[in-house]
């Protein structure tokens, strides 16, 4: 049986530009998400030299900020 997935898009503010994805199980604790998704957006600020408040998330057309 497969997994379902929650997929994220980080974008980066400034451009709009999807700048990632990341994949998860659906049945990931609201915890561990918050957690994955902060440490994501920390590593992607550091790799594009940008500021963490101008990288926000989104899945399936909902923004998350």
């Amino acid at each position: 049986m497969e997994k379902q997935l929650d997929h994220y898009e980080f974008i980066n503010s400034q451009t709009g530009n999807v700048i990632c994805y990341l994949t998860v199980p659906t049945d990931t604790s609201e915890r561990e998400l918050a957690t994955k998704l902060q440490k994501k957006r920390a590593e992607l600020a550091i790799k594009n030299n940008l500021y963490v408040e101008l990288i926000y998330w989104q899945v399936e057309g909902h923004v998350i900020r």
